[in-house]
């Protein structure tokens, strides 16, 4: 947590060096923002799923890509996934897992791995120690998200988003992008 926060605190001063000093447009200074956003994510993943192959629930050789093997997806959306994050911005992230193209343990329930999995991701980016925070994470743009987990299986999604999502939801991912996870299922 320590070092993302860190890393967090050193691009924010470069980023705003390059604007301030206009050698960076503001494309540029949003684009670098969400460069960050998504290193934080994808470097908070890692450190999740290695833990799980570690603790025996992700069944990965060493020399796999553990986030391609994850079946996990995580999607940026709106200004993240637009790659037009200010300074203040919070993460937009819908966290989604498909269970065919997992590498789970089989005494792991997915739906609570994924669950944890992602609380976890958020702890390591939103909560505030003493060196900061990340990123303040919405999670509120996944399916039905007043009844739904933090993390949803991609069958449920798309049974979501065929019959009862609205417009809006689905116009919404215009500026969804595969950002962490399996990126080719995303």
């Amino acid at each position: 947590m320590r070092l993302l926060r860190i890393g967090r605190e050193k691009n924010a001063l470069l980023v705003a060096l390059a604007d301030i000093g206009g050698v960076w447009d503001v494309d540029r200074v949003t684009a670098a923002l969400a460069d960050f956003a998504d290193a934080a994510v994808n470097a908070a993943v890692d450190h999740l799923l290695f833990e799980a192959r570690q603790n025996g629930k992700l069944l990965c050789a060493p020399h796999d890509d553990l986030q391609a093997s994850s079946g996990l997806v995580i999607l940026a959306m709106g200004k993240h996934g637009a790659r037009e994050l200010n300074y203040s911005s919070d993460i937009d992230l819908i966290v989604f897992y498909d269970v065919a193209s997992a590498s789970l343990s089989e005494d792991v329930e997915p739906s609570t791995f994924y669950v944890r999995l992602t609380k976890g991701l958020v702890k390591l980016l939103q909560n505030r120690t003493e060196d900061g925070y990340v990123a303040r994470v919405d999670l509120r743009l996944r399916p039905d998200p007043g009844s739904s987990a933090t993390a949803v299986s991609l069958p449920t999604a798309y049974n979501y988003y065929e019959s009862v999502g609205q417009n809006w939801e689905r116009a919404a991912f215009i500026k969804a992008r595969a950002i962490a996870g399996n990126l080719t299922l995303g």
